[in-house]
């Protein structure tokens, strides 16, 4: 069973929406379904008051449904503007009967993600500016103080030390590289500006720069491990086979490693082959996860024990975000800040306890 086809992921259309605007969307869907009135009705209303984009899109939606298609068929239609991983949730949630549990499920992942963004650019914002403030400093260093220190050692007829040396070649050569750290800084804001997409949930495109930060790729995965347990446990409730609900499942998480471990276990189950240690080692899931899906072959007991699984994984998640909440700032503080402060201390420190070693010299 090979996955859906995901080359309209390719498409650069597919982030017109930033993450908060999607949340929003999701959740107004959710009070809708959850109000008993009809999806068409209530995105025409939405349309009417939602602003811009948002406003636009509830529009175009309400259209297609009125022309008869499904909250799905619609969103695949508007296929460039609404992320794979969030058409994937709606189709799974709607499969499984449970569309309402589904968008909550996707709508705390994603506010999650929008909250440790937002946290991880207000901790980051300190010791940049402790880098800038440096960073200048040192300009003023090299421009002034510089010279006076050689005007020093060439008094006293002192020989040029290597920190001199060094300070004295990247003086000379500061046409060339004296604009490249503000320039990178520069690159640095516009792109983390650009990760609030709604391509935060699966970490593509520039959101790519939130999941390199240590920790932040474990937080998410045990979020989707979570989501696709819930989702799966759903699907398999509604009597959905088990090789259609475990690849539906992983592709509503949007995490390419997942759907081609679900796909490869799709296969297995479709061809009836038997599991084995080496064999379950390959999917890269945690062992609990894969020992359920591989042991777990009645229906109601695999969904019960699916269900039981997302509230752990859940859970660690939530204890993973909170200590990353206060170690994260403190890293960067003293990573980041600290070893700012530490290299210019040294930069206008060594050429001064150099020229006070060679005076002290007989």
């Amino acid at each position: 069973m090979n996955s859906k086809d995901d080359s309209d992921s390719l498409n650069p259309k597919e982030t017109r929406f930033e993450l908060d605007e999607l949340i929003a969307l999701n959740e107004e869907i959710i009070s809708l379904v959850q109000a008993g009135i009809p999806l068409e009705l209530g995105l025409r209303e939405m349309g009417n008051e939602l602003p811009d984009r948002l406003g636009k899109i509830s529009s175009d939606l309400a259209g297609k449904m009125e022309r008869g298609s499904s909250l799905s068929e619609a969103m695949n239609s508007e296929g460039h503007r609404f992320p794979k991983v969030y058409r994937v949730i709606v189709e799974a949630g709607i499969k499984s009967g449970k569309l309402t549990v589904a968008l909550e499920e996707m709508s705390n992942y994603a506010w999650e993600l929008f909250h440790l963004r937002r946290q991880i650019g207000m901790a980051m914002v300190y010791p940049l500016i402790v880098f800038s403030l440096a960073y200048g400093l040192f300009m003023v260093f090299l421009f002034e103080m510089l010279s006076r220190f050689n005007m020093a050692y060439e008094v006293f007829r002192l020989g040029e030390t290597r920190p001199l040396h060094y300070l004295n070649m990247m003086e000379s050569t500061i046409v060339y590289w004296g604009m490249l750290p503000p320039l990178l800084l520069f690159v640095f804001v516009i792109l983390w500006m650009r990760t609030g997409s709604s391509q935060l949930l699966n970490f593509k495109g520039t959101s790519r720069l939130v999941g390199w930060i240590p920790g932040v790729q474990k937080i998410a995965n045990y979020y989707r491990y979570g989501n696709f347990s819930e989702l799966m446990s759903l699907l398999i409730q509604q009597n959905i086979p088990f090789a259609e609900s475990i690849v539906l499942a992983a592709e509503a998480t949007g995490d390419d490693q997942l759907v081609k471990s679900a796909n490869l276990m799709a296969e297995r189950h479709l061809r009836s082959q038997p599991e084995t240690g080496d064999s379950a080692k390959e999917y890269g899931w945690p062992p609990l996860l894969t020992w359920l899906l591989t042991t777990k072959n009645q229906q109601g007991e695999l969904s019960l024990a699916l269900k039981n699984a997302a509230d752990m994984y859940r859970r660690k998640a939530t204890n993973y975000t909170r200590w990353f909440r206060i170690l994260f700032p403190i890293f960067t503080g003293t990573i980041i800040g600290g070893g700012t402060v530490l290299c210019y201390s040294l930069v206008l420190f060594l050429p001064f306890s150099d020229m006070l070693k060679q005076l002290a010299n007989p």
